[in-house]
């Protein structure tokens, strides 16, 4: 037990020792594409929209093949309350403008 936590502290020790930018790059994860971030965060979106946006009723807007201009203007706005929305509003102010747009890509790229 003393030399698994005397091991732990000697890694500990190294990683302390680091400058701050390397520790940053070590503990961060591996950075994905865009579209691949776009597609991830777009499986979020299934519960209401269907598998990939492609929803097969008439109760919330399908996001397959929607353009990107009209993805981002509507999460935009969501986000900003300008689209009064009761669940929108608070999903899109969890997203950045980087990610807002690589969802609209991906959702773009979709066959409907």
């Amino acid at each position: 037990m003393t030399q698994r936590i005397r091991m732990i502290g000697v890694a500990l020790a190294g990683v302390m020792s680091m400058p701050l930018a390397m520790t940053s790059a070590v503990a961060a994860p591996q950075a994905t594409t865009p579209q691949a971030t776009g597609e991830m965060m777009g499986n979020t979106c299934a519960g209401c929209h269907g598998t990939h946006g492609r929803l097969k009723g008439e109760a919330f807007m399908p996001l397959a093949g929607m353009q990107e201009s009209t993805f981002i203007k509507a999460m935009q706005d969501f986000r900003s309350g300008a689209r009064p929305a009761t669940l929108m509003g608070h999903v899109a102010r969890g997203y950045n403008d980087e990610q807002i747009k690589a969802m609209a890509e991906f959702f773009a790229k979709v066959k409907p």
